[in-house]
């Protein structure tokens, strides 16, 4: 065998270059990494474990399985994976690309791959065939999308939807708004200009957003009767009567107490109407109402502070006296310590 006949340098240099022009090692980066089909080219941000659509739950696929879903060749599954539609089971396809442009999911039931080859092609010129975006269009998708993403977006994550019914109830209570308000159009238009996924959560009755506060209530009601039961002090309990402008006699109940962490705490435990005489029996009983609500018990009471401005003490003893029940002693036994207009009772053991 000959051996290769000697090249000189400029030669060498010459084909040296030709073969590194048509080597795709060498070819210049694309400005986005996603347009090659290689999984190792393409970052997607963590998609999320659970979110809801149109009020239905979906489920990501290998946070509710063992069993690892068979993916295939086909380049759909660099561009999105499996999700579980908790209300059938059935699986759908969850798209990347209209995750990162705010596109509302379309998600396909999986059964073969031409709906979502379709989808990826119309949606955001991915060519069906080699899974590639097409040259020339992906700063128009991009473009595209963020132009679009306002209008386009009607969902929101389960843990977005949670908080923004957390804000709006807040925003009710602590404001003092009318439940109809919600139902205004020129609100309602606000919000939705500055999102348009709203449309799909906001209520559109005044009876819904009454149950959303109702529920919030009680939620934060029992937390309250948890926290209290794991006080590091005795409860003190402080009561006071007073005309509300209708007129309504309403009597309001405070606690106060040192929390699990050894903060010191003080809520108000209910403000209810009372009905009647405003006899020492009758406060007391409407007292021992939202103690026993609470689960507060005898041997968690400390002491009750009361105002003795407007009522005499022996009013405010009677009502006390109805607590010897509760307080579990058979002789009742108070002393009373008079500090400006206020009576301190505790109980003797």
């Amino acid at each position: 065998m000959e051996s290769p006949a000697p090249t000189s340098p400029s030669s060498f240099t010459t084909r040296s270059a030709s073969i590194r022009s048509r080597s795709p090692a060498s070819c210049p980066a694309p400005p986005f990494s996603a347009t090659t089909p290689s999984s190792n080219s393409i970052r997607y941000p963590e998609p999320p474990d659970e979110f809801i659509q149109d009020h239905v739950t979906y489920l990501r696929r290998a946070r509710t399985t063992k069993k690892a879903a068979r993916l295939g060749s086909s380049h759909v599954w660099k561009y999105g994976l499996h999700y579980i539609r908790d209300s059938d089971k059935k699986e759908v396809y969850y798209c990347h690309e209209c995750a990162i442009g705010k596109y509302k999911q379309e998600l396909f039931v999986i059964n073969g791959t031409s709906g979502v080859r379709n989808h990826l092609e119309q949606r955001h010129q991915i060519d069906p065939q080699t899974g590639v975006r097409k040259r020339g269009a992906t700063r128009a998708s991009i473009l595209e999308q963020q132009k679009s993403a306002s209008a386009s977006s009607n969902f929101f994550w389960k843990d977005t939807v949670e908080r923004f019914k957390e804000l709006l109830i807040r925003w009710v209570v602590y404001c003092h708004i009318a439940f109809f308000q919600l139902e205004n159009q020129y609100f309602r238009e606000l919000l939705f200009f500055l999102n348009p996924a709203l449309l799909n959560h906001l209520p559109k009755a005044a009876k819904t957003t009454r149950g959303w506060v109702m529920d919030a209530f009680l939620s934060k009601k029992q937390q309250l009767k948890e926290d209290l039961q794991r006080s590091r002090s005795r409860i003190s309990i402080s009561f006071d009567l007073w005309t509300s402008p209708n007129p309504y006699a309403i009597l309001g109940v405070v606690a106060m107490w040192i929390d699990a962490t050894g903060k010191r705490r003080s809520t108000v435990l209910g403000m209810r109407r009372v009905h009647g005489e405003h006899s020492g029996e009758n406060l007391g009983s409407t007292v021992l109402e939202l103690l026993k609500e609470y689960d507060i018990g005898g041997d968690q009471i400390g002491y009750f502070m009361l105002d003795n401005a407007a009522c005499p003490a022996m009013p405010y003893r009677c009502a006390l006296s109805t607590f010897q029940p509760l307080l579990g002693f058979d002789e009742l036994g108070l002393t009373m310590g008079w500090r400006g207009t206020h009576v301190h009772f505790f109980h003797e053991r």
